[in-house]
């Protein structure tokens, strides 16, 4: 059996350091682990999973995987894209996704008001420009209605696919400290050259969840990545992308979180809007970071050890 290629390639969200380049590395180093440990099938723990698209492509190599990651939206992303599909669950999905977008009005919600414009073409100097006013709306309404309307054990099946798509349709470059604004410091769609406007503009629109042809356990975790180190059981491989820069994931991907929680936030920044409580690592501090990972690579009880680092 051969994996779903879509699984690899769509609704992966846009991402710092994103690892789908590395995957042909990573094939190496799993058919490394798979000769050297004599075995078919692996343990396998993501501890900075980030994106997922590590912990995706180990399914067809593992009996079991753990993807742990500081951020909320790494844990709903995970926790859908990960998950077995069955004929029930399909059946459930499909069933709550039409349910989801019929009928579904556009309102405004925290997310219109605080960060898109009111008028997308008479943009103001006071305004946060980093989705379209329908877009915004869009993914308040959606978003509300996952909230009040989906039951508790799937609504990650359709946060996740929020998620992405929100990821993709932002007028940023794809990290959320700030949007693309004109000469004159006023947010701009595409910034003053007007750029990838296909992309920034085009309509959000909910799908389905992808998911894998390969079915194995798996888990979840939202831990302190040298603190779950010390707590673990033998693994079989491991794999290690620590942050390598002093900006944080948290503060980067704020809007991530803030569609994965879907609470307005109580206090942002004045331009951006970043929520004042996001996560700090010690792996952002420069004087830390190369204490840390050599502690975290020391606590990990790992048969094999795949590493990769932005220096």
């Amino acid at each position: 059996m051969k994996e779903n290629l879509l699984y690899l390639k769509e609704q992966i969200i846009t991402y710092l350091g994103n690892k789908r380049s590395l995957l042909d590395f990573l094939s190496q180093g799993f058919v490394f682990a798979k000769e050297h440990l004599k075995k078919d099938k692996l343990s396998f723990c993501d501890i900075f999973s980030g994106s997922g698209i590590v912990s995706r492509f180990a399914k067809s190599h593992s009996n079991y995987i753990l993807a742990n990651d500081l951020e909320d939206y790494s844990r709903i992303i995970n926790e859908c894209y990960l998950s077995n599909l069955n004929d029930d669950l399909e059946k459930d999905i499909k069933y709550y996704y039409e349910k989801l977008l019929k009928n579904l009005e556009l309102k405004e919600g925290f997310l219109a008001k605080l960060y898109a414009p009111k008028d997308d073409l008479n943009i103001k100097a006071n305004e946060r420009v980093f989705y379209t006013y329908k877009n915004a709306c869009y993914l308040d309404s959606v978003r509300a209605k996952i909230e009040n309307e989906i039951p508790q054990e799937l609504k990650h099946f359709f946060i996740a696919p929020l998620i992405y798509e929100a990821s993709v349709h932002s007028n940023t470059s794809g990290v959320f400290k700030g949007f693309y604004k004109g000469k004159d410091g006023i947010g701009k769609f595409g910034g003053e050259g007007q750029n990838a406007l296909k992309r920034i503009k085009g309509e959000i629109e909910l799908k389905m969840p992808i998911f894998s042809n390969f079915s194995c356990e798996f888990e979840v975790m939202q831990k302190d990545a040298n603190m779950l180190a010390k707590e673990l059981d033998f693994f079989d491989v491991a794999y290690l992308d620590p942050p390598y820069n002093q900006h944080p994931y948290s503060s980067n991907y704020f809007m991530l979180n803030l569609i994965a929680n879907y609470k307005k936030p109580e206090e942002i920044s004045k331009i951006s809007g970043i929520p004042k409580d996001w996560n700090r690592s010690t792996f952002n501090k420069s004087k830390f970071a190369q204490d840390a990972l050599f502690e975290l690579i020391n606590d990990l009880k790992a048969r094999v050890i795949l590493l990769s680092y932005n220096c």
